[in-house]
């Protein structure tokens, strides 16, 4: 097995000499408060002409049908054909674009990432000589996979067991993005056949683009390691509210002071708004059922409960693969909160700052809180034989990558560059900070790896602190 030795010696290396980092806002923001009128539910239709609006085309479908639920207005605004957020934006991400994940703050986060996974296959006993498949899922423009590579071709034992780098990408624009970054300038994905593929730059495994993870087929000699970084906080939600009555759902309609959609003449942008419905859903009815803490949540007046359907198919399928494969592991890093149910945790970003998730459908990026003991709870389902670890915080999982070794070790090499030691400073500390802007708390990390007796799994293991030193997660005392 792999030593913890190790896992420091695999942060310390120098990979590469620019860095980069960004100070402007991530997604996790405070939610807004939801507003309510009584209407009944209903499913959305397709919109048919190219010139109306999205939120025109929402807003038809709802007059003509009634409210729809979150989940198909938030499919609609993200993933829909037609002027869907991430489907038809070029490129949503860093200055220029709509928030700054992680990858783009600084080079450190994607390298121990790619350290991690060596770090988990060496555990493993090199998957027991099975081909290494990269999985990664809403991959951004190809940043984080770029930084991993980059570190995985360094240790060529590693880098001669990968058979290929499948990416899970709705947008044809990031594709084009993320090829250029991972295959070479200029490159775009060709068609052969079934997908769209192209040759990486970094050690010849080809690289695959999916529109779904349920689209890759595994070889039996093959082990999945699957990467999902914000990409959870994405996927659609459901929201319910308790009443006297029980589970309700909250539903989503046109403002009826915003609903100008004249017979002619141009109609104004609509604006949206939650509804209660007034009867018991099936989505409603089943919300007890799917976890002993929402029932607990039933004998609480006016509670709310947050549920992805989405999240849980995914956990599904992350486990099912490692199981079946008997080895592989899962790495979803995202925000929210670890012991609590997300409530009220929608939210709109717009260049850098929240704005309503009910206005300008598809131009507004919407994401929500994770809720990580409902994926933790999915993914250990008796008939899989997996464990999970986490969720442990970011900066509790970077430290124990090597972090800091690593950060000082680009420190010295930039020795000399105020300028590239500045950067080099802030990306460390906007990463590992539980306060402020720092995403060292709010963002959390859970792995999925085969049974094998609750092995440690690097990053989630509390190590002793130093002495004079706080471990993570506690508190300073005061002078």
């Amino acid at each position: 097995m792999a030593s913890q030795r190790c896992l420091r010696r695999l942060a310390s290396l120098s990979c590469k000499e620019t860095v980069s980092v960004s100070s402007i806002s991530s997604r996790w923001r405070p939610a807004l408060l939801p507003q309510s009128r009584r209407v009944y539910p209903h499913h959305l239709t397709r919109r048919s002409m190219t010139s109306t609006s999205l939120g025109q085309s929402i807003a038809k479908a709802i007059e003509s049908t009634g409210p729809i639920s979150l989940i198909h207005y938030m499919k609609q605004c993200l993933t829909g054909k037609d002027g869907g957020y991430y489907t038809s934006s070029p490129d949503p991400f860093g200055e220029a674009g709509d928030f700054v994940t992680s990858p783009e703050i600084s080079q450190m986060f994607g390298e121990l990432i790619g350290i991690w996974i060596i770090y988990e296959w060496m555990s493993q006993n090199q998957c027991n000589g099975k081909k290494v498949v990269l999985i990664e899922l809403g991959p951004g423009r190809g940043t984080l996979m770029d930084d991993a590579l980059r570190v995985m071709r360094k240790f060529k034992p590693f880098a001669e067991a990968v058979s290929g780098v499948k990416l899970v990408e709705a947008s044809h624009p990031l594709r084009d993005t993320q090829c250029e970054k991972l295959c070479g300038e200029g490159l775009k994905p060709r068609w052969q056949g079934t997908n769209w593929t192209e040759t990486s730059k970094h050690f010849g495994a080809p690289v695959t683009w999916y529109e779904d993870v349920r689209q890759i087929v595994l070889q039996h000699d093959e082990a999945p390691f699957f990467i999902a970084h914000e990409f959870f906080d994405a996927l659609p939600i459901n929201a319910f509210q308790n009443t006297p009555d029980g589970w309700r759902e909250l539903l989503v309609d046109v403002k009826k002071d915003k609903l100008i959609l004249p017979s002619s003449g141009e109609p104004k942008e609509p604006e949206f708004c939650f509804t209660l419905a007034p009867k018991l859903s099936a989505p409603a009815r089943a919300v007890n059922s799917l976890s002993p803490r929402y029932e607990a949540l039933s004998r609480i007046p006016n509670a709310m409960v947050e549920i992805s359907p989405d999240s849980h198919g995914y956990m599904i399928h992350f486990s099912k693969s490692i199981h079946n494969a008997g080895s592989g592991a899962a790495l979803v890093i995202d925000y929210g909160p670890a012991n609590t149910v997300p409530m009220n945790s929608l939210r709109g970003i717009q260049k850098h700052k929240r704005v309503s998730p009910f206005v300008q459908p598809g131009k507004v990026d919407l994401s929500a809180d994770v809720d990580f003991g409902a994926l933790v709870e999915t993914a250990l389902r008796p008939d899989f034989n997996v464990e999970v670890h986490g969720p442990a915080e970011q900066c509790q999982f970077l430290f124990g990558l090597g972090i800091k070794e690593r950060y000082e070790s680009l420190a010295e090499t930039a020795q000399g560059d105020p300028e590239t030691l500045a950067i080099l400073k802030s990306g460390f500390e906007r990463l590992t900070e539980r306060g402020g802007l720092g995403m060292g708390k709010i963002y959390k990390a859970v792995a999925i790896v085969p049974e094998s007796g609750g092995r440690q799994v690097a990053g989630f293991q509390r190590e002793a602190p130093a002495e004079g030193e706080p471990a993570v997660g506690e508190e300073q005392p005061p002078a």
